[in-house]
């Protein structure tokens, strides 16, 4: 007698992957917005967002590749956090 399992195909796997991600990237883009708006203040020029973004990116994807994410959920992070980010400062 065989145990029915729920074996998800690779495609599932990948797309659970990518939308998690893709909302951890949102989390810490929205997180790291409210930090950056508490400690520069609503009047701050772009390189200064651009710096605070560039450091939690990097620091992001350090993480992410010591989790062997692959690239494509590395890429969703990225893109998802830089929106959050964007979206979390104006």
């Amino acid at each position: 007698m065989q145990i029915p399992t729920l074996r998800r195909g690779r495609a599932d796997i990948l797309q659970a992957r990518l939308q998690r991600a893709r909302n951890e990237g949102y989390a810490r883009g929205f997180g790291e917005a409210r930090l950056f708006k508490l400690a520069v203040g609503k009047d701050f020029e772009r390189h200064q967002a651009l710096d605070w973004l560039g450091a939690a990116i990097d620091d992001g994807r350090i993480e992410l590749e010591t989790q062997h994410a692959l690239e494509r959920e590395t890429d969703a992070w990225d893109m998802s956090c830089r929106i959050a980010f964007f979206v979390g400062i104006i």
